[in-house]
Protein backbone atom coordinates (compact mmCIF):
# COMPACT_ATOMS: atom_id res chain seq x y z
CA UNK A 1 0.00 0.00 0.00
CA UNK A 2 1.38 3.48 -0.78
CA UNK A 3 2.58 5.68 2.09
CA UNK A 4 0.22 8.62 1.44
CA UNK A 5 -2.78 6.23 1.44
CA UNK A 6 -1.70 4.72 4.76
CA UNK A 7 -1.24 8.20 6.26
CA UNK A 8 -4.70 9.25 5.06
CA UNK A 9 -6.28 6.14 6.55
CA UNK A 10 -4.50 6.74 9.85
CA UNK A 11 -5.61 10.39 9.88
CA UNK A 12 -9.22 9.47 9.19
CA UNK A 13 -9.17 6.77 11.87
CA UNK A 14 -7.58 9.17 14.37
CA UNK A 15 -10.16 11.83 13.57
CA UNK A 16 -13.01 9.36 14.04
CA UNK A 17 -11.46 8.17 17.32
CA UNK A 18 -11.06 11.72 18.68
CA UNK A 19 -14.62 12.64 17.74
CA UNK A 20 -15.91 9.50 19.40
CA UNK A 21 -13.90 10.13 22.57
CA UNK A 22 -14.95 13.78 22.67
CA UNK A 23 -18.59 12.81 22.33
CA UNK A 24 -18.36 10.13 24.98
CA UNK A 25 -16.33 12.43 27.27
CA UNK A 26 -18.81 15.28 26.85
CA UNK A 27 -21.70 13.01 27.58
CA UNK A 28 -19.90 11.60 30.59
CA UNK A 29 -19.07 15.07 31.91
CA UNK A 30 -22.63 16.24 31.34
CA UNK A 31 -24.01 13.24 33.15
CA UNK A 32 -21.51 13.66 35.96
CA UNK A 33 -22.31 17.35 36.43
CA UNK A 34 -26.03 16.76 36.28
CA UNK A 35 -25.80 13.93 38.76
CA UNK A 36 -23.54 15.96 41.04
CA UNK A 37 -25.89 18.93 40.95
CA UNK A 38 -28.86 16.72 41.63
CA UNK A 39 -27.09 15.08 44.53
CA UNK A 40 -26.00 18.44 45.91
CA UNK A 41 -29.52 19.80 45.64
CA UNK A 42 -31.14 16.75 47.19
CA UNK A 43 -28.62 16.17 49.97
CA UNK A 44 -29.47 17.57 53.42
CA UNK A 45 -27.26 20.29 54.74
CA UNK A 46 -26.28 18.29 57.76
CA UNK A 47 -24.73 15.51 55.73
CA UNK A 48 -23.20 17.53 52.91
CA UNK A 49 -19.79 17.29 54.40
CA UNK A 50 -20.16 13.93 56.09
CA UNK A 51 -18.18 10.75 55.31
CA UNK A 52 -19.74 8.19 52.96
CA UNK A 53 -22.19 10.69 51.64
CA UNK A 54 -23.03 10.77 47.91
CA UNK A 55 -20.99 13.84 47.45
CA UNK A 56 -18.11 12.21 49.17
CA UNK A 57 -18.40 9.12 46.93
CA UNK A 58 -18.65 11.30 43.83
CA UNK A 59 -15.61 13.26 44.79
CA UNK A 60 -13.70 10.09 45.66
CA UNK A 61 -14.53 8.30 42.34
CA UNK A 62 -13.70 11.43 40.34
CA UNK A 63 -10.40 11.61 42.14
CA UNK A 64 -9.57 7.95 41.31
CA UNK A 65 -11.08 7.51 37.77
CA UNK A 66 -10.74 10.19 35.17
CA UNK A 67 -13.22 11.03 32.48
CA UNK A 68 -10.93 9.56 29.80
CA UNK A 69 -10.89 6.16 31.49
CA UNK A 70 -14.68 6.14 31.70
CA UNK A 71 -14.96 7.02 28.02
CA UNK A 72 -12.46 4.29 27.09
CA UNK A 73 -14.42 1.75 29.11
CA UNK A 74 -17.60 2.61 27.28
CA UNK A 75 -15.70 2.30 23.98
CA UNK A 76 -14.34 -1.16 24.86
CA UNK A 77 -17.75 -2.39 25.96
CA UNK A 78 -19.36 -1.21 22.73
CA UNK A 79 -16.47 -2.68 20.66
CA UNK A 80 -16.90 -6.04 22.39
CA UNK A 81 -20.60 -5.99 21.64
CA UNK A 82 -19.83 -5.10 18.02
CA UNK A 83 -17.35 -8.03 17.83
CA UNK A 84 -19.95 -10.48 19.13
CA UNK A 85 -22.56 -9.26 16.66
CA UNK A 86 -20.04 -9.41 13.79
CA UNK A 87 -18.92 -12.90 14.79
CA UNK A 88 -22.51 -14.13 14.77
CA UNK A 89 -23.10 -12.56 11.37
CA UNK A 90 -19.91 -14.14 9.96
CA UNK A 91 -20.90 -17.57 11.30
CA UNK A 92 -24.30 -17.21 9.68
CA UNK A 93 -22.80 -16.20 6.33
CA UNK A 94 -20.22 -19.04 6.32
CA UNK A 95 -22.92 -21.57 7.25
CA UNK A 96 -25.09 -20.25 4.40
CA UNK A 97 -22.17 -20.62 1.95
CA UNK A 98 -21.56 -24.19 3.17
CA UNK A 99 -25.20 -25.17 2.72
CA UNK A 100 -25.36 -23.63 -0.76
CA UNK A 101 -22.22 -25.52 -1.81
CA UNK A 102 -23.66 -28.76 -0.44
CA UNK A 103 -26.66 -28.38 -2.73
CA UNK A 104 -24.58 -28.22 -5.93
CA UNK A 105 -21.98 -30.53 -7.52
CA UNK A 106 -20.25 -28.01 -9.78
CA UNK A 107 -17.51 -27.28 -7.26
CA UNK A 108 -16.81 -30.99 -6.83
CA UNK A 109 -16.55 -31.55 -10.58
CA UNK A 110 -14.21 -28.62 -11.11
CA UNK A 111 -12.04 -29.70 -8.17
CA UNK A 112 -11.93 -33.26 -9.48
CA UNK A 113 -10.88 -32.15 -12.96
CA UNK A 114 -8.19 -29.85 -11.54
CA UNK A 115 -6.90 -32.50 -9.13
CA UNK A 116 -7.86 -30.59 -5.95
CA UNK A 117 -10.06 -33.46 -4.78
CA UNK A 118 -6.93 -35.44 -3.87
CA UNK A 119 -6.10 -33.03 -1.04
CA UNK A 120 -9.63 -32.95 0.32
CA UNK A 121 -10.09 -36.71 -0.08
CA UNK A 122 -6.97 -37.15 2.05
CA UNK A 123 -8.50 -34.96 4.74
CA UNK A 124 -11.70 -36.98 4.64
CA UNK A 125 -9.75 -40.26 4.80
CA UNK A 126 -7.93 -39.10 7.96
CA UNK A 127 -11.25 -38.63 9.75
CA UNK A 128 -11.54 -34.84 9.58
CA UNK A 129 -15.20 -34.81 8.57
CA UNK A 130 -17.28 -35.29 5.49
CA UNK A 131 -17.65 -32.80 2.62
CA UNK A 132 -14.12 -31.43 3.01
CA UNK A 133 -14.27 -29.23 -0.11
CA UNK A 134 -17.38 -27.35 1.01
CA UNK A 135 -16.03 -26.97 4.52
CA UNK A 136 -12.75 -25.61 3.19
CA UNK A 137 -14.45 -22.95 1.06
CA UNK A 138 -16.74 -21.97 3.95
CA UNK A 139 -13.73 -21.70 6.25
CA UNK A 140 -11.97 -19.36 3.82
CA UNK A 141 -15.08 -17.13 3.67
CA UNK A 142 -15.30 -17.20 7.46
CA UNK A 143 -11.74 -16.02 8.05
CA UNK A 144 -11.94 -13.30 5.40
CA UNK A 145 -15.09 -11.84 6.99
CA UNK A 146 -13.63 -12.21 10.48
CA UNK A 147 -10.65 -10.16 9.37
CA UNK A 148 -13.06 -7.39 8.32
CA UNK A 149 -14.87 -7.62 11.68
CA UNK A 150 -11.60 -7.41 13.62
CA UNK A 151 -10.52 -4.36 11.63
CA UNK A 152 -13.87 -2.66 12.26
CA UNK A 153 -13.80 -3.45 15.99
CA UNK A 154 -10.25 -2.16 16.43
CA UNK A 155 -11.06 0.95 14.45
CA UNK A 156 -14.20 1.54 16.53
CA UNK A 157 -12.24 1.11 19.75
CA UNK A 158 -9.68 3.65 18.60
CA UNK A 159 -6.81 1.16 18.29
CA UNK A 160 -5.62 2.44 14.93
CA UNK A 161 -2.04 1.18 15.28
CA UNK A 162 -3.22 -2.39 15.93
CA UNK A 163 -5.76 -2.22 13.09
CA UNK A 164 -3.33 -0.82 10.49
CA UNK A 165 -1.52 -4.14 9.55
CA UNK A 166 -4.78 -6.07 9.43
CA UNK A 167 -6.36 -3.22 7.46
CA UNK A 168 -3.48 -3.42 4.98
CA UNK A 169 -3.94 -7.18 4.64
CA UNK A 170 -7.68 -6.80 4.17
CA UNK A 171 -7.17 -4.08 1.56
CA UNK A 172 -4.80 -6.36 -0.34
CA UNK A 173 -7.27 -9.22 -0.19
CA UNK A 174 -10.14 -6.97 -1.24
CA UNK A 175 -8.16 -5.69 -4.21
CA UNK A 176 -7.32 -9.30 -5.17
CA UNK A 177 -10.89 -10.54 -4.85
CA UNK A 178 -12.01 -9.15 -8.24
CA UNK A 179 -8.99 -10.77 -9.88
CA UNK A 180 -9.68 -14.07 -8.15
CA UNK A 181 -13.33 -13.88 -9.10
CA UNK A 182 -12.40 -13.15 -12.69
CA UNK A 183 -9.98 -16.08 -12.77
CA UNK A 184 -12.53 -18.39 -11.14
CA UNK A 185 -15.16 -17.29 -13.63
CA UNK A 186 -12.77 -18.00 -16.51
CA UNK A 187 -12.03 -21.47 -15.09
CA UNK A 188 -15.74 -22.23 -14.67
CA UNK A 189 -16.57 -21.03 -18.18
CA UNK A 190 -13.63 -23.00 -19.61
CA UNK A 191 -14.78 -26.10 -17.72
CA UNK A 192 -18.32 -25.81 -19.04
CA UNK A 193 -17.05 -25.21 -22.58
CA UNK A 194 -14.61 -28.12 -22.30
CA UNK A 195 -17.34 -30.49 -21.12
CA UNK A 196 -19.66 -29.42 -23.94
CA UNK A 197 -16.98 -29.68 -26.64
CA UNK A 198 -15.72 -33.05 -25.39
CA UNK A 199 -19.27 -34.40 -25.38
CA UNK A 200 -19.81 -33.10 -28.92
CA UNK A 201 -16.59 -34.69 -30.21
CA UNK A 202 -17.25 -38.02 -28.47
CA UNK A 203 -20.85 -38.17 -29.68
CA UNK A 204 -19.85 -37.28 -33.24
CA UNK A 205 -17.16 -39.97 -33.37
CA UNK A 206 -19.51 -42.59 -31.91
CA UNK A 207 -22.20 -41.61 -34.41
CA UNK A 208 -19.66 -41.88 -37.24
CA UNK A 209 -18.83 -45.44 -36.11
CA UNK A 210 -15.08 -44.97 -35.57
CA UNK A 211 -14.99 -47.23 -32.51
CA UNK A 212 -16.86 -50.05 -34.25
CA UNK A 213 -14.65 -49.85 -37.33
CA UNK A 214 -11.46 -49.91 -35.29
CA UNK A 215 -12.80 -52.88 -33.31
CA UNK A 216 -13.56 -54.73 -36.56
CA UNK A 217 -10.05 -54.11 -37.83
CA UNK A 218 -8.52 -55.26 -34.56
CA UNK A 219 -10.72 -58.35 -34.21
CA UNK A 220 -9.24 -60.84 -36.75
CA UNK A 221 -5.64 -60.38 -35.58
CA UNK A 222 -6.45 -61.01 -31.92
CA UNK A 223 -4.78 -64.12 -30.46
CA UNK A 224 -6.62 -64.21 -27.15
CA UNK A 225 -9.98 -65.88 -26.67
CA UNK A 226 -10.77 -64.02 -23.47
CA UNK A 227 -11.31 -60.31 -23.03
CA UNK A 228 -8.54 -58.38 -21.26
CA UNK A 229 -8.94 -57.42 -17.64
CA UNK A 230 -8.66 -53.70 -18.36
CA UNK A 231 -10.03 -53.06 -21.88
CA UNK A 232 -8.43 -50.14 -23.71
CA UNK A 233 -10.26 -46.82 -23.85
CA UNK A 234 -12.30 -46.22 -26.98
CA UNK A 235 -10.98 -43.82 -29.58
CA UNK A 236 -13.97 -41.49 -29.22
CA UNK A 237 -13.48 -41.20 -25.45
CA UNK A 238 -9.75 -40.53 -25.90
CA UNK A 239 -10.44 -37.81 -28.47
CA UNK A 240 -13.00 -36.22 -26.12
CA UNK A 241 -10.45 -36.17 -23.30
CA UNK A 242 -7.88 -34.50 -25.55
CA UNK A 243 -10.35 -31.75 -26.50
CA UNK A 244 -11.38 -31.29 -22.87
CA UNK A 245 -7.85 -30.78 -21.58
CA UNK A 246 -6.90 -28.54 -24.48
CA UNK A 247 -9.77 -26.17 -23.60
CA UNK A 248 -8.89 -26.40 -19.89
CA UNK A 249 -5.29 -25.41 -20.64
CA UNK A 250 -6.54 -22.38 -22.54
CA UNK A 251 -8.81 -21.48 -19.62
CA UNK A 252 -5.97 -21.92 -17.14
CA UNK A 253 -3.77 -19.59 -19.17
CA UNK A 254 -6.56 -16.98 -19.19
CA UNK A 255 -7.07 -17.37 -15.42
CA UNK A 256 -3.38 -16.88 -14.71
CA UNK A 257 -3.36 -13.82 -16.93
CA UNK A 258 -6.39 -12.45 -15.06
CA UNK A 259 -4.63 -13.01 -11.73
CA UNK A 260 -1.65 -11.02 -13.10
CA UNK A 261 0.80 -13.83 -12.28
CA UNK A 262 3.20 -12.89 -15.03
CA UNK A 263 5.92 -15.34 -13.97
CA UNK A 264 3.65 -18.22 -15.04
CA UNK A 265 1.20 -16.60 -17.43
CA UNK A 266 3.80 -15.21 -19.84
CA UNK A 267 5.60 -18.53 -20.55
CA UNK A 268 2.28 -20.34 -20.78
CA UNK A 269 0.88 -17.67 -23.09
CA UNK A 270 3.95 -17.97 -25.30
CA UNK A 271 3.61 -21.75 -25.31
CA UNK A 272 -0.05 -21.54 -26.22
CA UNK A 273 0.68 -19.00 -28.95
CA UNK A 274 3.28 -21.32 -30.43
CA UNK A 275 0.86 -24.21 -30.09
CA UNK A 276 -1.89 -22.27 -31.83
CA UNK A 277 0.48 -21.58 -34.72
CA UNK A 278 1.29 -25.31 -34.85
CA UNK A 279 -2.30 -26.50 -34.58
CA UNK A 280 -2.85 -26.69 -38.38
CA UNK A 281 0.35 -28.70 -38.86
CA UNK A 282 -0.46 -30.85 -35.84
CA UNK A 283 -3.97 -31.43 -37.15
CA UNK A 284 -2.68 -32.54 -40.54
CA UNK A 285 -0.06 -34.74 -38.86
CA UNK A 286 -2.78 -36.25 -36.66
CA UNK A 287 -4.88 -36.99 -39.73
CA UNK A 288 -1.84 -38.58 -41.39
CA UNK A 289 -1.17 -40.66 -38.28
CA UNK A 290 -4.82 -41.70 -38.03
CA UNK A 291 -4.99 -42.62 -41.69
CA UNK A 292 -1.71 -44.50 -41.51
CA UNK A 293 -2.86 -46.38 -38.42
CA UNK A 294 -6.12 -47.39 -40.07
CA UNK A 295 -4.30 -48.42 -43.24
CA UNK A 296 -1.74 -50.39 -41.22
CA UNK A 297 -4.45 -52.33 -39.41
CA UNK A 298 -6.24 -52.96 -42.70
CA UNK A 299 -3.01 -54.15 -44.33
CA UNK A 300 -2.32 -56.45 -41.38
CA UNK A 301 -5.78 -57.98 -41.63
CA UNK A 302 -5.53 -58.45 -45.41
CA UNK A 303 -2.06 -60.02 -45.25
CA UNK A 304 -3.02 -62.31 -42.38
CA UNK A 305 -6.16 -63.59 -44.06
CA UNK A 306 -4.47 -63.96 -47.45
CA UNK A 307 -1.59 -66.02 -46.04
CA UNK A 308 -3.96 -68.17 -43.99
CA UNK A 309 -6.09 -68.90 -47.05
CA UNK A 310 -2.98 -69.80 -49.09
CA UNK A 311 -1.86 -72.35 -46.49
CA UNK A 312 1.22 -70.43 -45.39
CA UNK A 313 0.95 -71.79 -41.85
CA UNK A 314 0.93 -75.42 -43.03
CA UNK A 315 3.88 -74.75 -45.33
CA UNK A 316 5.95 -73.31 -42.48
CA UNK A 317 5.02 -76.24 -40.24
CA UNK A 318 6.14 -78.69 -42.91
CA UNK A 319 9.52 -77.00 -43.21
CA UNK A 320 10.05 -77.42 -39.46
CA UNK A 321 10.06 -73.70 -38.63
CA UNK A 322 6.69 -73.66 -36.89
CA UNK A 323 8.34 -73.72 -33.46
CA UNK A 324 9.85 -70.28 -34.09
CA UNK A 325 6.42 -68.63 -33.93
CA UNK A 326 5.53 -69.37 -30.31
CA UNK A 327 2.21 -67.90 -29.19
CA UNK A 328 1.14 -66.89 -32.71
CA UNK A 329 1.06 -68.15 -36.28
CA UNK A 330 3.37 -67.37 -39.22
CA UNK A 331 0.61 -65.54 -41.07
CA UNK A 332 -0.11 -63.30 -38.09
CA UNK A 333 3.60 -62.62 -37.69
CA UNK A 334 3.83 -61.53 -41.32
CA UNK A 335 0.76 -59.32 -40.81
CA UNK A 336 2.32 -57.61 -37.80
CA UNK A 337 5.54 -57.08 -39.78
CA UNK A 338 3.62 -55.34 -42.57
CA UNK A 339 1.76 -53.22 -40.02
CA UNK A 340 5.02 -52.13 -38.37
CA UNK A 341 6.45 -51.14 -41.75
CA UNK A 342 3.39 -49.00 -42.57
CA UNK A 343 3.46 -47.37 -39.12
CA UNK A 344 7.11 -46.40 -39.53
CA UNK A 345 6.33 -44.76 -42.85
CA UNK A 346 3.37 -42.96 -41.26
CA UNK A 347 5.49 -41.72 -38.37
CA UNK A 348 8.10 -40.33 -40.76
CA UNK A 349 5.44 -38.47 -42.76
CA UNK A 350 3.77 -37.07 -39.62
CA UNK A 351 7.05 -35.86 -38.11
CA UNK A 352 8.04 -34.23 -41.39
CA UNK A 353 4.68 -32.43 -41.52
CA UNK A 354 5.05 -31.07 -37.99
CA UNK A 355 8.53 -29.80 -38.81
CA UNK A 356 10.58 -32.02 -36.51
CA UNK A 357 13.46 -32.38 -38.93
CA UNK A 358 15.77 -33.63 -36.19
CA UNK A 359 13.69 -36.81 -35.98
CA UNK A 360 12.26 -37.04 -39.47
CA UNK A 361 15.54 -36.58 -41.38
CA UNK A 362 17.33 -39.69 -39.97
CA UNK A 363 14.17 -41.76 -40.33
CA UNK A 364 13.70 -40.57 -43.91
CA UNK A 365 17.29 -41.47 -44.78
CA UNK A 366 16.88 -44.85 -43.10
CA UNK A 367 13.73 -45.62 -45.06
CA UNK A 368 15.38 -44.46 -48.31
CA UNK A 369 18.23 -46.89 -47.71
CA UNK A 370 15.72 -49.58 -46.83
CA UNK A 371 13.90 -49.07 -50.14
CA UNK A 372 17.22 -49.34 -51.99
CA UNK A 373 18.09 -52.49 -50.04
CA UNK A 374 14.62 -54.04 -50.30
CA UNK A 375 15.15 -55.95 -53.63
CA UNK A 376 18.39 -57.48 -52.38
CA UNK A 377 16.81 -58.25 -49.02
CA UNK A 378 13.81 -59.91 -50.65
CA UNK A 379 16.10 -61.97 -52.88
CA UNK A 380 18.20 -63.02 -49.89
CA UNK A 381 15.13 -64.04 -47.92
CA UNK A 382 13.97 -66.03 -50.95
CA UNK A 383 17.37 -67.77 -51.14
CA UNK A 384 17.25 -68.72 -47.47
CA UNK A 385 13.65 -69.90 -47.76
CA UNK A 386 14.48 -72.05 -50.78
CA UNK A 387 17.50 -73.39 -48.93
CA UNK A 388 15.36 -74.37 -45.96
CA UNK A 389 12.71 -76.01 -48.13
CA UNK A 390 15.30 -77.73 -50.33
CA UNK A 391 17.25 -78.85 -47.29
CA UNK A 392 14.10 -80.33 -45.80
CA UNK A 393 13.38 -82.28 -48.99
CA UNK A 394 17.00 -83.36 -49.43
CA UNK A 395 17.11 -84.50 -45.81
CA UNK A 396 14.12 -86.74 -46.37
CA UNK A 397 15.61 -88.19 -49.58
CA UNK A 398 19.07 -88.80 -48.11
CA UNK A 399 17.71 -90.32 -44.92
CA UNK A 400 15.42 -92.70 -46.81
CA UNK A 401 18.13 -93.67 -49.30
CA UNK A 402 20.74 -94.40 -46.62
CA UNK A 403 18.27 -96.42 -44.59
CA UNK A 404 17.27 -98.50 -47.61
CA UNK A 405 20.92 -99.08 -48.56
CA UNK A 406 21.63 -100.59 -45.15
CA UNK A 407 23.67 -97.72 -43.76
CA UNK A 408 22.13 -98.19 -40.34
CA UNK A 409 23.08 -101.91 -40.27
CA UNK A 410 26.64 -101.10 -41.25
CA UNK A 411 26.93 -98.49 -38.52
CA UNK A 412 25.38 -100.94 -36.04
CA UNK A 413 28.18 -103.41 -36.80
CA UNK A 414 30.71 -100.70 -36.14
CA UNK A 415 29.05 -99.85 -32.82
CA UNK A 416 26.78 -96.93 -33.68
CA UNK A 417 23.34 -98.50 -33.66
CA UNK A 418 21.70 -95.46 -32.00
CA UNK A 419 22.75 -91.82 -31.64
CA UNK A 420 21.96 -90.22 -28.24
CA UNK A 421 19.97 -87.15 -29.39
CA UNK A 422 16.66 -85.67 -28.27
CA UNK A 423 15.00 -85.58 -31.69
CA UNK A 424 13.64 -88.95 -32.79
CA UNK A 425 14.35 -88.33 -36.49
CA UNK A 426 18.08 -87.98 -35.79
CA UNK A 427 18.29 -91.04 -33.53
CA UNK A 428 19.51 -93.29 -36.34
CA UNK A 429 22.83 -92.80 -38.17
CA UNK A 430 21.06 -92.24 -41.48
CA UNK A 431 18.86 -89.52 -39.90
CA UNK A 432 21.91 -87.80 -38.45
CA UNK A 433 23.71 -87.77 -41.80
CA UNK A 434 20.57 -86.45 -43.49
CA UNK A 435 20.37 -83.63 -40.94
CA UNK A 436 24.00 -82.71 -41.61
CA UNK A 437 23.23 -82.56 -45.34
CA UNK A 438 20.26 -80.26 -44.64
CA UNK A 439 22.40 -77.92 -42.51
CA UNK A 440 25.06 -77.80 -45.24
CA UNK A 441 22.49 -76.83 -47.86
CA UNK A 442 21.00 -74.12 -45.61
CA UNK A 443 24.48 -72.74 -44.96
CA UNK A 444 25.13 -72.58 -48.70
CA UNK A 445 21.91 -70.60 -49.12
CA UNK A 446 22.94 -68.29 -46.27
CA UNK A 447 26.32 -67.68 -47.94
CA UNK A 448 24.60 -66.72 -51.17
CA UNK A 449 22.20 -64.42 -49.29
CA UNK A 450 25.08 -62.70 -47.49
CA UNK A 451 26.92 -62.17 -50.76
CA UNK A 452 23.75 -60.73 -52.24
CA UNK A 453 23.52 -58.25 -49.34
CA UNK A 454 27.22 -57.31 -49.78
CA UNK A 455 28.05 -58.72 -46.35
CA UNK A 456 31.30 -60.23 -47.56
CA UNK A 457 32.88 -60.52 -44.12
CA UNK A 458 30.10 -62.71 -42.74
CA UNK A 459 29.97 -64.65 -46.00
CA UNK A 460 33.70 -65.36 -45.76
CA UNK A 461 33.22 -66.69 -42.21
CA UNK A 462 30.51 -69.12 -43.33
CA UNK A 463 32.61 -70.12 -46.39
CA UNK A 464 35.59 -70.85 -44.17
CA UNK A 465 33.43 -72.99 -41.90
CA UNK A 466 32.04 -74.95 -44.86
CA UNK A 467 35.53 -75.51 -46.30
CA UNK A 468 36.78 -76.71 -42.95
CA UNK A 469 33.76 -78.98 -42.51
CA UNK A 470 34.22 -80.59 -45.94
CA UNK A 471 38.01 -80.85 -46.18
CA UNK A 472 38.89 -81.44 -42.55
CA UNK A 473 35.96 -82.49 -40.41
CA UNK A 474 34.36 -84.88 -42.90
CA UNK A 475 37.68 -86.63 -43.59
CA UNK A 476 38.41 -86.87 -39.87
CA UNK A 477 35.00 -88.44 -39.26
CA UNK A 478 35.61 -90.86 -42.12
CA UNK A 479 38.99 -91.85 -40.62
CA UNK A 480 37.35 -92.37 -37.24
CA UNK A 481 34.58 -94.50 -38.75
CA UNK A 482 37.17 -96.51 -40.69
CA UNK A 483 39.16 -97.01 -37.51
CA UNK A 484 36.08 -98.34 -35.73
CA UNK A 485 35.33 -100.68 -38.63
CA UNK A 486 38.94 -101.95 -38.85
CA UNK A 487 39.20 -102.37 -35.08
CA UNK A 488 36.03 -104.42 -34.95
CA UNK A 489 37.26 -106.52 -37.88
CA UNK A 490 40.60 -107.22 -36.17
CA UNK A 491 38.85 -108.09 -32.92
CA UNK A 492 36.54 -110.55 -34.63
CA UNK A 493 39.42 -112.16 -36.57
CA UNK A 494 41.51 -112.64 -33.43
CA UNK A 495 38.51 -113.98 -31.56
CA UNK A 496 37.97 -116.61 -34.24
CA UNK A 497 41.66 -117.53 -34.21
CA UNK A 498 41.67 -117.87 -30.43
CA UNK A 499 38.78 -120.36 -30.66
CA UNK A 500 40.77 -122.48 -33.07
CA UNK A 501 38.87 -121.41 -36.15
CA UNK A 502 35.56 -122.84 -34.90
CA UNK A 503 33.09 -120.15 -35.87
CA UNK A 504 30.12 -122.43 -35.32
CA UNK A 505 30.64 -122.77 -31.59
CA UNK A 506 27.55 -122.30 -29.56
CA UNK A 507 27.20 -119.40 -27.12
CA UNK A 508 27.16 -121.96 -24.26
CA UNK A 509 30.57 -123.23 -25.22
CA UNK A 510 33.16 -122.86 -22.51
CA UNK A 511 35.63 -121.22 -24.87
CA UNK A 512 32.97 -118.66 -25.78
CA UNK A 513 32.98 -117.38 -22.24
CA UNK A 514 36.78 -117.04 -22.01
CA UNK A 515 38.02 -113.42 -21.98
CA UNK A 516 39.34 -112.41 -25.40
CA UNK A 517 41.78 -109.87 -24.02
CA UNK A 518 44.14 -109.99 -26.98
CA UNK A 519 41.34 -109.22 -29.44
CA UNK A 520 40.08 -106.31 -27.37
CA UNK A 521 43.58 -104.92 -26.94
CA UNK A 522 44.12 -105.07 -30.68
CA UNK A 523 40.80 -103.25 -31.29
CA UNK A 524 41.72 -100.46 -28.91
CA UNK A 525 45.19 -100.16 -30.46
CA UNK A 526 43.62 -99.65 -33.88
CA UNK A 527 41.24 -97.05 -32.41
CA UNK A 528 44.15 -95.16 -30.88
CA UNK A 529 45.92 -94.96 -34.22
CA UNK A 530 42.71 -93.94 -36.01
CA UNK A 531 41.90 -91.24 -33.45
CA UNK A 532 45.44 -89.86 -33.74
CA UNK A 533 45.17 -89.69 -37.52
CA UNK A 534 41.75 -87.97 -37.26
CA UNK A 535 43.13 -85.34 -34.90
CA UNK A 536 46.03 -84.71 -37.27
CA UNK A 537 43.58 -84.35 -40.16
CA UNK A 538 41.78 -81.56 -38.27
CA UNK A 539 44.94 -79.47 -38.54
CA UNK A 540 45.89 -79.60 -34.89
CA UNK A 541 49.53 -78.89 -34.00
CA UNK A 542 51.92 -81.84 -34.33
CA UNK A 543 53.08 -81.57 -30.75
CA UNK A 544 49.52 -81.98 -29.55
CA UNK A 545 49.06 -84.95 -31.91
CA UNK A 546 52.19 -86.66 -30.61
CA UNK A 547 51.21 -85.93 -27.03
CA UNK A 548 47.74 -87.34 -27.66
CA UNK A 549 49.13 -90.50 -29.24
CA UNK A 550 51.62 -91.00 -26.43
CA UNK A 551 49.01 -90.56 -23.74
CA UNK A 552 46.50 -92.87 -25.41
CA UNK A 553 49.03 -95.57 -26.25
CA UNK A 554 50.62 -95.38 -22.81
CA UNK A 555 47.23 -95.57 -21.16
CA UNK A 556 46.40 -98.63 -23.29
CA UNK A 557 49.64 -100.39 -22.33
CA UNK A 558 49.22 -99.50 -18.68
CA UNK A 559 45.65 -100.78 -18.74
CA UNK A 560 46.81 -104.06 -20.31
CA UNK A 561 49.57 -104.48 -17.76
CA UNK A 562 47.25 -103.77 -14.86
CA UNK A 563 44.60 -106.08 -16.25
CA UNK A 564 47.13 -108.87 -16.76
CA UNK A 565 48.74 -108.38 -13.38
CA UNK A 566 45.56 -108.05 -11.35
CA UNK A 567 43.72 -110.74 -13.29
CA UNK A 568 46.56 -113.32 -13.01
CA UNK A 569 47.34 -112.68 -9.39
CA UNK A 570 45.59 -115.80 -8.06
CA UNK A 571 46.98 -118.02 -10.81
CA UNK A 572 50.51 -116.75 -10.23
CA UNK A 573 50.17 -117.33 -6.49
CA UNK A 574 48.99 -120.89 -7.10
CA UNK A 575 51.91 -121.63 -9.46
CA UNK A 576 54.41 -120.21 -6.98
CA UNK A 577 52.83 -122.22 -4.16
CA UNK A 578 53.01 -125.47 -6.16
CA UNK A 579 56.65 -124.89 -7.03
CA UNK A 580 57.42 -124.05 -3.42
CA UNK A 581 55.73 -127.20 -2.09
CA UNK A 582 57.41 -129.33 -4.73
CA UNK A 583 60.81 -127.93 -3.78
CA UNK A 584 60.26 -128.60 -0.10
CA UNK A 585 59.18 -132.21 -0.82
CA UNK A 586 62.28 -132.84 -2.89
CA UNK A 587 64.47 -131.46 -0.12
CA UNK A 588 62.84 -133.73 2.47
CA UNK A 589 63.22 -136.86 0.36
CA UNK A 590 66.87 -136.22 -0.27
Amino acid sequence: MPVHRTTTLHARAAKRGHLWRATVLGASLGLSRTAGAAIADSAPPSSATGMFSPAWWSQTIRAIVSDDVVAMGWSLILALMLFVVGWLAVKLISWTVFRLLCRTQLDNRVAEKLGLHLVFDHRAATGRGDKPLERGIARVVYWLLMALVVVGVLDFAGLEQAAAPIQSLVDTVMRALPLVGKGALIIVVAYVAAVILSKIVTTALVAAGFDARLAELDGPASTSDTAPIDPPKAFSAAAGQVVFWLVMVLGLAGALDALQISAISRPMSGLLETLMHLIPAIGIAALIALGGYLFAKLARTVVTRALESLGFNRLVDKTGLGGVFTGTTPSRGAGWLVMAFVLVQTAVAALHRVGLETLSAPLTEMMARFWVLLPSLATSVLFVGLGVVGGRLLRTLVGTALHNLGFDRVMARIGFARVPVHHEAMGSPSGLVAFVVQVALVLLAVVQALHNLSLTTWASYVDAFLVFAVTRLAVALAIGAGGFALGNRVRDWLAVRSRGGDTAASPSDETRREPLWLAEMSRYAVLVFAFTMAVQQLGVAEDFVRLTFGLLFGALCLAAALAFGLGGRDTAAEIVRERYEKRRWEDRTN
